[in-house]
């Protein structure tokens, strides 16, 4: 409801502004998400299984809400400034680009992060 009324045009917020808060935000989520992880009873150190552990909690919501509203915005954005003519030219191009990037981010890491300390 707060996402909607915050793309509704009455709201002020232009799509590109949405993009940057939601982005903003987002970043300093998962840079919390990955300073916390080395803690040493709330992070991975602490190997004991619990459902009151909240930093899994909070990582799988904020995951899960990430692929919905920042894909969601994305796209809102990106109609709102792209005509037929242009999308047709783009949106192959950009979902090409993203599917690409899903494959080859997780195989670098897979590939290098032992190496560099990942």
């Amino acid at each position: 409801a707060v996402y909607n009324h915050l793309l509704d045009e009455k709201s002020g917020f232009r799509k590109e502004q949405l993009f940057y808060v939601f982005g903003t935000f987002y970043g300093i989520l998962f840079t919390g998400i990955a300073y916390l992880l080395n803690h040493p009873t709330i992070g991975l150190p602490n190997q004991t299984e619990d459902p009151a552990r909240i930093l899994g909690w909070v990582s799988y919501c904020g995951i899960e809400s990430f692929g919905s509203v920042m894909v969601s915005l994305f796209w809102s954005f990106a109609n709102s400034n792209f005509n037929l003519k242009q999308a047709k030219r783009s949106y192959g191009v950009m979902v090409a680009t993203a599917q690409l990037g899903s494959i080859l981010g997780p195989t670098f890491v897979n590939s290098y992060g032992h190496s560099l300390g990942i």
